[in-house]
């Protein structure tokens, strides 16, 4: 967050300016970070901050801050984001209006919706039961109502099953906690053996990272097959297509014309 500070202040302004009720940046720093998380709150009074437990990393900041909005607000839609959405996404301007114009359409239906970047499984996978074949990943997403309950729920069963899954003494014992046959050996794949930039054998991977990998896998694994079961969907946001020059133009000027989206100093705080 610190390297990215002027991008992070662009997008929590276009969110500001978007229609959002409020931001809530939860800290889950040993308290390195308070300077910088009062810069952001004094963004804006919509800024609020909590204090989060870095139980499960992002996940439990994601939980505990759903809990807190829900128990004072009652129950509403969420756009999750955490630090890597900056090495994750080329954040263009357009991308993000068009990710904003998604919401307003999903956020009207009933049926649960998680949307953002969506990935395909080439394999019928299964996370804690539930059968799926594509997923949101969690670097920038958007829950509706029902989806955000799912979401809550969901992350509280792999909350529940890490404190058994973790004394396993090899990867596929472990995996197989959360994932049936085909998803231990694709994610184990993934995770041990090159696919993730972290990637390194199960015996040398230090416990605490181990363990926050894997429970965000399966978190956002099981947040889609939920969405998917109950009928609704997980969608792809578009952040990481491409957009012809004549839809980029079409996005700027539909918003400019309809809202105040645009300033000149958000772009360059954006652009870094």
């Amino acid at each position: 967050m610190t390297k990215n500070q002027k991008k992070l202040e662009a997008l929590l302004e276009i969110l500001l300016r978007g229609g959002v009720e409020g931001v809530l940046l939860v800290d889950n720093s040993d308290g390195a970070l308070k300077t910088e998380i009062e810069h952001f709150a004094g963004l804006s009074p919509r800024v609020q901050q909590l204090k989060g437990s870095n139980t499960y990393a992002e996940f439990s900041a994601w939980v505990e801050g759903m809990e807190s909005v829900k128990a004072e607000h009652g129950e509403k839609s969420f756009i999750l984001f955490n630090d890597t959405v900056f090495s994750h996404f080329k954040l263009f301007f357009w991308k993000i209006i068009n990710f904003l114009g998604q919401i307003e359409h999903y956020s009207q239906l009933e049926k649960p919706v998680q949307l953002g970047e969506t990935v395909k499984l080439p394999y019928q996978s299964a996370v804690l039961g539930v059968p799926h074949k594509h997923f949101v990943r969690s670097a920038l997403f958007y829950l509706n109502v029902s989806a955000s309950n799912l979401f809550v729920t969901g992350s509280h069963e792999v909350f529940k099953q890490a404190d058994i899954a973790f004394n396993a003494r090899n990867s596929f014992d472990l995996l197989k906690h959360f994932f049936n046959e085909s998803g231990v050996y694709h994610v184990g794949r993934w995770l041990f053996s090159g696919g993730w930039y972290g990637s390194r054998p199960f015996e040398e991977f230090e416990q605490r990272i181990l363990q926050l990998k894997v429970i965000a896998i399966a978190c956002e694994h099981l947040a889609s097959a939920n969405c998917i079961q109950h009928g609704g969907q997980a969608a792809d946001s578009n952040l990481q297509r491409n957009f012809k020059l004549s839809e980029q133009l079409r996005l700027i000027k539909t918003q400019l014309v309809s809202h105040p989206l645009f300033s000149l100093r958000m772009l360059r705080k954006l652009k870094g």
